[in-house]
């Protein structure tokens, strides 16, 4: 196994981690476990402990995230069914998930909120970065006013992820995909 395998091995582990249990119940032991890498890997690639390995496994979601949203509106010729068929992948993955995922940042966002000077930071830039992808892609789309129509679609993502968690169903996802479209046939003119 080369060292890229085992550091990205356990990146990917500890995304799937946080997002399912949290950072704070998520112990090394569990995360060299379940990554199965050798226990010293875990020092090795991240000198700076869990902390450093979280900022990496944020990196790592703010990235699948943009491949998504990027692959949603190449396949889509309208902004409201690229939206759509985005909040329909989140929705399929949290239900392959046994709903116990959903948005890669959230629980470790909503947990370590300004508790981690660094893993704060990492989710402020993920989000910003996620703002900035959509503006760009809604503004290629013709979107009037893409800053408050990528706010909208992000918060509304994110709302509807943790709903449909908690209900084990996709669909609060569903509604607010069409709920969006309505706000999203508004900001760009697309016909209803």
């Amino acid at each position: 196994m080369s060292d890229t395998t085992t550091r990205e091995r356990m990146i990917e582990t500890a995304m799937t981690l946080f997002r399912r249990e949290g950072y704070q119940a998520t112990s090394w032991r569990r995360l060299v476990e379940q990554a199965g890498t050798p226990w010293g890997s875990a020092y090795h690639h991240f000198p700076g402990g869990k902390e450093q390995l979280a900022v990496a496994a944020i990196e790592l979601g703010t990235a699948v995230v943009a491949k998504t949203v990027r692959r949603a509106f190449e396949r889509n010729e309208t902004v409201e069914d690229a939206v759509s068929w985005w909040y329909r992948k989140a929705g399929e993955a949290l239900a392959a998930d046994d709903y116990r995922g959903g948005c890669p940042l959230a629980t470790i966002t909503l947990e370590m909120a300004h508790a981690s000077p660094a893993i704060t930071k990492a989710c402020q830039d993920a989000f910003a970065a996620w703002h900035v992808l959509l503006v760009e892609l809604l503004t290629g789309h013709g979107a009037g006013n893409a800053e408050d129509l990528a706010t909208a679609i992000v918060n509304n993502l994110e709302g509807a992820l943790l709903v449909s968690r908690i209900r084990r169903s996709p669909d609060p996802l569903e509604r607010a995909a069409r709920h969006v479209a309505l706000v999203t046939r508004a900001g760009t003119g697309e016909p209803g």
